[in-house]
């Protein structure tokens, strides 16, 4: 049986912020947020170093924590889903952090709406709420010392290959494979998935 990799959503923009994000010194007070685990353990950090900040009991803009306390905040496909103004949760992990720390967030660009009422646009507690281009997010990390890394990864046929329900298929490790090849074009402009790297 062949081995499979990450979902095709989600296949490149792991390879990619792992490459970005290497040699970056994390830490050893990772904030994962919001189940986001995963990403933390694919950029290095092990599980004694990761401390879980899960919704609802706790809220990205409103977290509780001490000022410069954390190393680093990862979230993984969260910000679209964050019930704040942006720049609130923005502000919240650049308080967090310790200076010299590490921001690390995916969210969606061009993805379809996946709300928790999938049609009920008018349902303020639906779930999903922003979508970000790259520059947007760079934008809302402006107070931060450096951008490490802001980029995307889609391309115009990920609108079609999402509804057929591929979107979520896991892509072979073989080169030759369809899904591994569509997982390898990239139109920046048509960025399914967005992400950045920022350091206070």
């Amino acid at each position: 049986m062949a081995r499979k990799g990450d979902q095709l959503s989600r296949y490149s923009m792991y390879k990619k912020i792992a490459q970005q994000a290497h040699g970056l010194d994390l830490g050893r007070c990772v904030l994962s947020v919001s189940h986001s685990k995963d990403l933390c353990s694919r950029l290095g950090v092990s599980d004694e170093c990761i401390q879980e900040a899960n919704y609802p009991d706790v809220k990205i803009n409103a977290t509780g924590l001490p000022s410069e306390s954390v190393t680093a905040v990862i979230s993984d496909q969260v910000f679209e889903h964050i019930a704040c103004v942006p720049s609130e949760a923005v502000a919240e992990v650049h308080r967090i952090l310790v200076p010299g720390g590490f921001a690390i967030h995916t969210s969606c660009f061009l993805m379809p709406y996946h709300g928790n009422q999938m049609y009920d646009y008018t349902d303020e507690t639906n779930g999903d709420y922003w979508r970000y281009t790259p520059t947007g997010l760079a934008f809302l990390h402006r107070q931060y010392a450096r951008i490490v890394a802001v980029d995307g990864w889609g391309n115009p046929l990920m609108s079609a290959i999402t509804g057929l329900g591929l979107a979520h298929s896991a892509v072979p490790e073989f080169r030759w494979h369809p899904l591994n090849l569509l997982s390898r074009l990239n139109r920046r402009s048509y960025a399914f998935v967005v992400w950045i790297i920022a350091q206070k």
